[in-house]
């Protein structure tokens, strides 16, 4: 459960009747002596409240002390009322002083005010508004510019620390030292990203378990509108009540924004003993100023970031061949190029001529702006490639979607290039494995594409044959019955011409004799000669169908072997 506070030590009721110079004694409405007071008003200078001209005047006197004589309150037509409307307006006590010598009856403002929780005070007779509001006036300056001064110090403390350039471990650090409490830093994710621990031991697991917590209770960071790339200068302190574990723990938090969108949340871990209340003020102050400043650090880490990428400029092709150093490395550039880690993905591959500099810049863009495409489209070139990552969601990513992109694509690269263009693409996976997947099956495919027909927008899973016998063509086993099967064709063809092209002829036109010939341009006897030869040397009747079946399986792991072997030092089968 969360709820604003405020910061600074306030003036209240309760604080203001013990001093000595109020010399009051409470008569009704013992409810709000905790209410807070900022200022007072003689009951004759009140603006006017709720009436035709006004209906709705609201909390307008919040905080404020009425001072009026009892003259005034008992001569009220009705004294219920008047109390009831102060209360209604945010007024935080009456203070009523009598006259000298005079002894009015009380009893109706007592009733008044415990039916309003409206503190009603008796003051001293020589206690007169003079004295009343200076006091009140100096307590309440007194009180904010302590708060102020405090805060100028731990201003000053991180703003030297900041200034080192010693990043948000040293400022956690420092805030945890002036707290005297765990201290930890979360983006705008809930993810921690850095901490400083005082009294309390955990595990990273654990203290992210509470990072979750605390962003959850926090609930979504309010935004104000953008400015021009400066953190903002004040946050508002929040405290929660959370539960970690088992163990009920309260977190002072502040929001940490850039230019009115959230950044993150700074948040002091209080004791496992109940905190006191002064030093949960001075806790509010810390994370109040250290908000900002940690704001610009991540800010200065993020334009860090972007300069890098921007003089890299490879997270796309590091992305589809999985070279991220470790899963850090792979969430903070994911984050800097808006890309789901956990959505899935398609990789689409074009083989493209030489595009010059100009079309090498303004094709990827071209990609990007396509519309009715997937949500989040990368693009870029790779030598003489056009590799796309595209997103597709559960619901609406299914073949169709990602045929229906396909084409988008092929059409737009073909008018970008004056000539057609072959377009190959993998299955959707999830996560950045899934990337390098998906990217891994389109070049087998767009390879392939080079040695059997396809359309020319084709996806992997279209290639249903060369998709199983991947692992027969991957094994050693697999290798050795493609060469077996195939060797002795081609060791008969100085005798007889390409045996292995007449007999894929044959089994592509389903054992037809004629057909066969025809599309190889042979008379039909010479076709009958070849497939003669060639099942002598296969030992192996070709116009058997298993026979068929055999030679088939070996050209098609030949043909994927000859692939992967062109791909071998570019990919590997992603961990």
């Amino acid at each position: 459960m969360a709820h604003d506070v405020a910061h600074k030590r306030e003036l209240t009721v309760e604080r203001l009747l013990a001093e000595p110079a109020v010399g009051g004694r409470l008569l009704g409405g013992k409810a709000g002596l905790r209410q807070a007071v900022s200022w007072c008003l003689p009951l004759a200078e009140l603006p006017p409240g709720p009436g035709p001209e006004r209906p709705a005047a609201g909390a307008d006197l919040a905080g404020i002390v009425v001072f009026a004589s009892v003259a005034e309150l008992t001569c009220a037509p009705d004294c219920r009322r008047l109390l009831a409307g102060l209360a209604a307006r945010g007024v935080t006590a009456v203070l009523a002083r009598p006259q000298p010598r005079a002894e009015p009856d009380f009893g109706p403002l007592m009733r008044a005010a415990d039916a309003a929780d409206l503190p009603l005070v008796r003051l001293a007779p020589e206690a007169t508004y003079h004295h009343i509001g200076r006091l009140v006036a100096t307590k309440t300056i007194a009180d904010s510019a302590h708060v102020l001064e405090y805060g100028v110090r731990v201003h000053r403390t991180l703003g030297e620390v900041f200034a080192s350039g010693s990043g948000l471990p040293a400022l956690a650090r420092s805030m945890a030292t002036l707290a005297g409490a765990t201290v930890l830093i979360m983006d705008e994710a809930g993810q921690l990203l850095s901490r400083a621990e005082r009294e309390r031991a955990a595990t990273d697991a654990r203290w992210q378990e509470l990072a979750d917590r605390v962003h959850i209770e926090q609930g979504p960071l309010a935004e104000s509108a953008p400015g021009h790339g400066h953190a903002t200068a004040t946050a508002t302190a929040t405290d929660l009540d959370v539960t970690w574990g088992e163990e009920p723990v309260h977190v002072v938090t502040a929001p940490v924004r850039v230019a009115g969108e959230p950044y993150g949340t700074v948040a002091v871990v209080e004791p496992p003993s109940a905190p006191a209340a002064h030093d949960l003020a001075q806790h509010r102050v810390i994370v109040e100023q250290g908000a900002p400043l940690v704001a610009s650090e991540i800010l200065r880490q993020r334009s860090v970031v972007e300069a890098e990428e921007r003089s890299r400029d490879d997270f796309l092709d590091t992305l589809v061949h999985g070279r991220f150093t470790d899963v850090h490395e792979l969430g903070a550039r994911s984050r800097h190029y808006r890309f789901d880690t956990e959505a899935e993905h398609a990789v689409f591959v074009a083989s493209v001529p030489y595009a010059g500099p100009v079309r090498a810049q303004s094709l990827p863009r071209a990609v990007g702006a396509l519309r009715g495409g997937p949500g989040f489209t990368m693009a870029a070139l790779m030598g003489q490639l056009l590799v796309v990552v595209a997103e597709f969601s559960p619901e609406t990513g299914g073949k169709g979607a990602q045929a229906r992109f396909g084409r988008q694509l092929q059409r737009l690269v073909s008018e970008r290039m004056s000539s057609g263009v072959q377009v190959t693409h993998g299955r959707a996976a999830p996560g950045a494995a899934g990337v390098a997947a998906s990217y891994r099956e389109a070049r087998i495919a767009l390879e392939l594409s080079g040695r059997v027909r396809v359309a020319e927008v084709c996806g992997y899973d279209e290639l249903q044959v060369f998709a199983a016998v991947e692992a027969a063509a991957n094994s050693a086993q697999g290798r050795e019955f493609a060469h077996e099967v195939l060797e002795p064709l081609r060791r008969a063809d100085g005798q007889t011409g390409n045996l292995e092209e007449v007999v894929l002829a044959y089994i592509a036109e389903s054992g037809n004799l004629n057909a066969a010939a025809r599309r190889l341009q042979l008379h039909r006897n010479t076709m009958l000669y070849k497939l003669e030869r060639a099942s002598r040397a296969l030992g192996m009747d070709v116009r058997v169908a298993e026979t068929q079946f055999t030679v088939w399986l070996a050209h098609r792991i030949e043909t994927l072997n000859d692939s992967l072997r062109v791909l071998q030092a570019e990919l590997a089968p992603p961990a």
